[in-house]
Formats: structure tokens, sequence, C-alpha cells
């Protein structure tokens, strides 16, 4: 599936380094729930510390202060919901904060050097200082073969030295990305995997491509859309590959998806509020079963599910039940009723979740068994189907 990734740019400028913003006035929404940020900084007696909030366009700032002789500084203020912020006390770029009403993050760090720097108090805070190493760490690779390779002009065996610099480039780069991918799919409930997604080795070089990597954009946005779906960033990419999925389909029929493929990984919240990942299930079979509580038809299909359930779950059987609900209560409700003890997850989008977009589900029920390897070898089989299917997989 290709995509124009012209279509994601206003995201690359959103999340990528400090000098892609412009800088703007706004308001910042407030409630009572305050957001404490300070820490201490080396050498940094007077020094001017600024925080900004990062919208979907803009920085919008927040405060400024100055840090007192001992090179301490303080922010209180409020805040909406879980939210990007932009620490800045040195004038090579700036530290990102991922901070939620409640929380008092503590930075300590050196106002000569952005790295490193230590963070406590928020574990997604925590998550893109480990991100932001590794990628720094990264750049600096790359900024070293770059160097190596502008000394090569006029040398007698150019071609065979820049061809393995060239070599060298590419093994750091897709090691970065195989990180970055570990990275976004062991930490599905964080939003530091945005900042994961939209890195970039420099201008106009991201480390994901929309056009090759569409898979973890999808995967990014079932997982952070199910959980923040408030939050200014990512709706913003969740209208972001909403369009441009949508131009995609404008142009040539989308195909369905189909035994022999690959399932599409996603991640999804759980009744019980915990969040679960297709990866976490793979090694078993798995029956991704779309429903409603609203639906008679898939809530009929609850009973032959149970029937499969009991036969086959001491088997590497599993399901997992993805309901196209809206209402928590009443989907919670018909999963009590129906007495199904297996994973139920939901993003209570109903037809606007990532999720049937990712699978093509245009009507309920539906499902999709899939082998331990993660390939998908039958779909929409219901009652006595389901029992042979099992029959002929698992046993």
């Amino acid at each position: 599936m290709a995509i124009d990734p012209k279509l994601l740019i206003p995201l690359l400028i959103l999340l990528a380094s400090g000098c892609n913003f412009s800088k703007e006035p706004g308001t910042h929404h407030e409630t009572n729930e305050t957001i404490v940020i300070g820490g201490t900084l080396e050498n940094s007696a007077d020094q001017l510390v600024t925080l900004d909030r990062m919208g979907a366009a803009a920085f919008v700032p927040v405060e400024s202060v100055r840090c007192d002789a001992g090179g301490q500084f303080s922010f209180t203020f409020t805040g909406e919901g879980t939210d990007f912020y932009a620490l800045r006390y040195t004038e090579h770029g700036y530290v990102t904060v991922i901070a939620s009403p409640g929380d008092s993050i503590t930075i300590t760090g050196n106002t000569e050097n952005l790295y490193p720097y230590q963070i406590s108090g928020s574990e997604h805070s925590e998550l893109v200082r480990e991100l932001a190493v590794a990628h720094r760490a990264t750049l600096d690779q790359l900024q070293t073969i770059g160097e190596r390779s502008a000394q090569l002009s006029g040398n007698a065996d150019f071609v065979r030295k820049k061809q393995a610099l060239n070599r060298e480039f590419d093994s750091i780069t897709n090691a970065f990305t195989g990180y970055s991918r570990t990275f976004i799919l062991n930490h599905p409930g964080s939003p530091a995997i945005l900042i994961a997604l939209y890195n970039q080795f420099g201008p106009d070089l991201p480390v994901f491509d929309p056009l090759d990597d569409l898979d973890i954009y999808q995967f990014v946005d079932s997982a952070l859309y199910a959980k923040y779906p408030a939050n200014e960033a990512v709706r913003a990419l969740h209208s972001e590959l909403a369009a441009a999925l949508q131009q995609l389909r404008n142009r040539q029929p989308e195909k369905n998806l189909e035994t022999g493929e690959k399932a599409p990984d996603f991640v999804m919240t759980a009744a019980d509020n915990t969040m679960v990942a297709l990866s976490e299930l793979r090694g078993n079979y798995i029956l991704v079963h779309f429903w409603a509580s609203w639906s008679k038809p898939s809530v009929e299909q609850n009973s032959n599910l149970l029937q499969c359930h009991e036969q086959y779950k001491d088997k590497k059987f599993v399901i997992l039940q993805v309901s196209v609900d809206h209402d928590r209560q009443q989907w919670i409700s018909a999963i009590d009723t129906s007495k199904t003890n297996w994973y139920h997850v939901s993003d209570l989008q109903r037809w606007e979740s990532p999720v049937i977009d990712l699978y093509r589900v245009d009507r309920i029920p539906a499902n999709f068994l899939i082998d331990p390897s993660g390939t998908i070898v039958e779909k929409d089989i219901f009652d006595g189907d389901l029992l042979s299917a099992l029959n002929k997989y698992i046993n």
C-alpha cells in the first residue's frame, strides 16, 4: 500500500528537531490540575529557562523563569490532559517533556550541554530521554561519517571508500530504525512513541517513511488514539493518516485482507483498562473477532465462541474480541451477560476506529484466524465452520 508522504508533513514539523518549530503566541487551557516541572542546572545562576507547550503547528508559551544562585528553577502551571512540552535552557535545542495533570517532574542538566540530562517523575518523559540519547548517539555517528566523506575529496581510491562509507551509513540508520520500531512496539501506551515515529536522521530523511512503513504509522495511530483521543498531536496524526488513506482509496479500490497475508499488528484498550497488543499474543492461534453489543447477529456468535474457547483454550488458542462500540457501560454489560472470559478490547470509536480501517471491516460479525507465526489462515468463519477450522489447524 503506497501513501503520499506529503500528506504527513505537518507532523514531521511538529516532533522532529527543535529548530523546526515556529513560535507563536497562544492561549493555554486552564484546569484545576497543576503540573510542576523543575530541577537544577549546573553553571546556571540567573539563567533564563523557558517552557512551551507543543501545539500541532506551533509552540504555545507557558512561562519563563530564571534560575536562582544554586541553579534551581521551577514551573507550576495548570494543564489539560497529557501533553508535550519543550523545556529550553541552552541554545542547542530543548528537552521534550510529556506531562499530565498532577505530575511533579524533576530535571537535572547543564546549560553548556543539552546531553546528558536526567529526568524523573514522569515515565513517559523518561522514555523520551532514553529515545533522545539513542537518537543523539546515532546522529553523532552519522556526523562522523559525513566528516570522513568530506575528507575523501581528491582521494585516488574515492569510489571504493565512498561505497564503504555508504554501507556504514546504511548500517547505522537501519539499526536505529530497528531500535525505534522495537521501542514503539514495546511502549504502545506512551505518547513517547509519537516522537519515535517522527524522528529524523536529517532534513528530508525521516526514520520512518510513510511509503515504506505504513504499518508502523497505523500501529502508533491505533495505540495513541485509543488512549489519548483528545491530545492535539495524536488527533493530528489520526486526521492526517485518515485523509491520506481516503485519498488512496479514491485512487484505487482497497483490497481486503486475504488469507496468506500477515495480520497487521495493533494495540487497544482492554475492558480492564490495560493495553493489549496483537503481537503480545503471537505464538498462539488467535481469533480476532469483531462484534458490538448493539449488533444482535454478532452477540449471538458469543455462544459459539464460548464453545470454541472451552474446547481449545488449553491448546494455544486465544480470542481477541474487538468491540465496535461507543458506550463503555453497554459494552461491559454485554461482556458480563455473555460470560465470556477472553481478551476484550475497544477504543469506543465505533466505525471510526483505526483498527476497523486497518482490517478493512465493513460489517459485523467479522473475524480472522491467525496462526502462531502471525499469518491469516481463515477469515469470516462462524458456527460449525469455525469449529472445523480449529480442529483442522490445532489438532
